[in-house]
């Protein structure tokens, strides 16, 4: 990298960049231990911990993502262990890797802050607050994708392409593609863009196409050979007001908004300035036309993904996030092009934006972060320490829009609940679907004979339900909803106990979350008449 720039501004903005990152790193090592593992990472565990490798491919095949992440987690996890730090510590080095491409692989020329800048964008965004500690594959796409997009970025601006950078972009492509759906059409974008800007590098482009058209057709035979989608149909509704609401999450998630939209404005002061001068010559004006499609990268990747989805439904707001580290990529060069042409204005307001930022992270955030996922392991505790219920059936709310919504065979909700509950479970348990219709009970679909059963003592399990994911209604609904179904069992409603285990969204203090819960009835006071066993219908 180049010399800071000289002047007190950009010195102090540098400064700033360096410790907003330096906070970002530590909060991430320190949340390792402090979230469970949750849902979408059970189920990348639960693939982790089969014995066989080829058994796990065969297991993964059934997922809507390629197998590239879960088959080196498998190999991963047989050095670190299954415990949350150990498995953790695979997404984080991605992101830590992530951060280094940011500052290290830019094309030769771009100055130090623009890269700090921009890495500071990154680890203080939503998505690196959801994705870099995840044991999902979104990390990894994250840091393919910028190797492949800055590789890219070197090949534009070189007048003579070493092979180095060559193969960089044909294998990070590829790799990319192999690893999410999403991650294909990113790197699709990228070889089309180096062939409209560099023809002579066609061959460099053919390869990256080769690559991504082999990782497409293996993940096209694994969705039509192996994919439910009427599974996918139901996660991923593609109706307008599902695509539209997702997919501005996951663009919003690219970054926090003085952050983002100071990056985003220096974009604009280069394109402008660009549309009146002019460029400077060929290489000038090949290298910001490539910034300004890297910068396009998570529109055309979000295009494309609608596109898809009308035919294999496959996005909500996670498919936009694998584009943004194209725009993150696109922004170093058009920053710095900016600071060039503005060499007052726009390291002042980095400077600004910076501050402002930093300032407000640390309004609410302590050097220890709250736990910001859903608390499986917690809730596994609680249930082995219930009395009796050791080995014994707990019912597991979900919910549907409607009766006729519940499939007749209940083998894959069972094999789903033990997947997502059973991770942490040591006392033998079962997990059986207690369907709620719309947030309210449904005594048609509800496991009636269990209830009675626990709710007259002829059962000592004194567990009615545990959730997780209820989503859409407030704690006081479900609650309501159980109660009614205590009382639709011969029972008092005033005997439910509800504990529900708090997290924070973004691990904000002021976010708290109430989703997942144990349910468990009191013993009736000397008062309280005990009811008769009468099993339901």
């Amino acid at each position: 990298m180049h010399r800071p720039p000289p002047g007190l501004i950009p010195r102090v903005a540098l400064a700033l960049a360096i410790g907003v990152i330096a906070l970002a790193l530590w909060r991430l090592a320190a949340s390792l231990a402090i979230n469970s593992f949750w849902q979408d990472e059970l189920f990348s565990m639960n693939l982790a911990q089969v014995p066989h490798f080829a058994q796990m491919l065969r297991s993964a095949a059934s997922d809507t993502h390629p197998p590239t992440f879960y088959a080196l987690l498998w190999g991963w996890t047989r050095l670190s262990g299954f415990g949350e730090v150990g498995a953790r510590l695979l997404p984080m080095l991605c992101s830590i890797g992530l951060l280094t491409a940011i500052l290290l692989l830019p094309r030769p020329g771009i100055g130090v802050l623009p890269r700090l800048f921009v890495a500071a964008l990154v680890a203080t965004s939503h998505f690196w607050n959801e994705h870099a500690g995840e044991v999902r594959s979104y990390a990894l796409a994250a840091l393919l994708l910028a190797v492949a997009a800055l590789a890219s970025s070197r090949i534009v601006a070189a007048p003579t392409v070493t092979r180095k950078w060559q193969i960089t972009l044909v294998l990070s492509a590829t790799l990319a593609a192999a690893t999410h759906l999403f991650a294909l059409y990113a790197a699709t974008w990228l070889a089309l863009a180096l062939v409209v800007l560099r023809t002579d590098q066609w061959r460099t482009a053919l390869g990256a196409i080769a690559g991504v058209v082999l990782a497409g057709a293996a993940y096209s035979t694994q969705i039509l050979l192996f994919h439910d989608f009427g599974n996918s149909g139901l996660l991923f509704a593609p109706t307008p007001a599902f695509l539209l609401n997702h997919v501005m999450i996951g663009l919003r998630s690219a970054g926090l908004p003085m952050l983002l939209g100071c990056a985003m404005l220096a974009g604009l002061v280069t394109l402008g300035t660009a549309a009146r001068r002019g460029f400077a010559d060929r290489e000038d004006r090949a290298t910001t036309l490539h910034d300004l499609a890297l910068l396009a990268g998570p529109l055309v990747v979000t295009l494309a993904g609608l596109a898809v989805t009308l035919i294999v439904p496959s996005l909500n707001y996670r498919g936009p996030q694998v584009g943004l580290a194209l725009g993150w990529c696109g922004l170093i060069g058009l920053i710095d092009r900016a600071m060039r042409q503005q060499p007052r204005l726009v390291p002042a307001a980095l400077l600004a934006a910076l501050a402002i930022t930093g300032a407000w992270l640390l309004s609410w955030q302590g050097l220890r972060p709250l736990p910001s996922r859903p608390d499986f392991r917690e809730l596994a505790r609680q249930l082995a320490a219930q009395p009796a219920c050791a080995g014994a059936v707990i019912p597991v709310l979900r919910d549907v829009d409607a009766a006729e919504d519940i499939a007749s065979d209940g083998t894959g909700m069972r094999t789903l609940l033990r997947e997502r509950f059973g991770f942490y479970d040591t006392a033998g348990q079962r997990f059986e679907p207690f369907t709620l219709v719309r947030g309210e009970y449904n005594a048609a679909t509800a496991p009636r004979s269990l209830l009675a059963a626990r709710i007259a003592g002829q059962d000592a399990c004194k567990v009615i339900a545990a959730t997780a994911d209820v989503r859409g209604y407030a704690p006081i609904k479900i609650e309501s909803a159980l109660r009614a179904a205590i009382a639709d069992n011969a029972g008092d409603p005033a005997r439910l106990e509800a504990r529900w285990l708090v997290w924070h969204v973004d691990a904000h203090p002021d976010q708290p979350v109430r989703s997942i819960a144990l349910f468990t009835l009191r013993q009736p006071t000397a008062n309280e008449k005990a009811p008769t066993f009468q099993p339901g219908p």
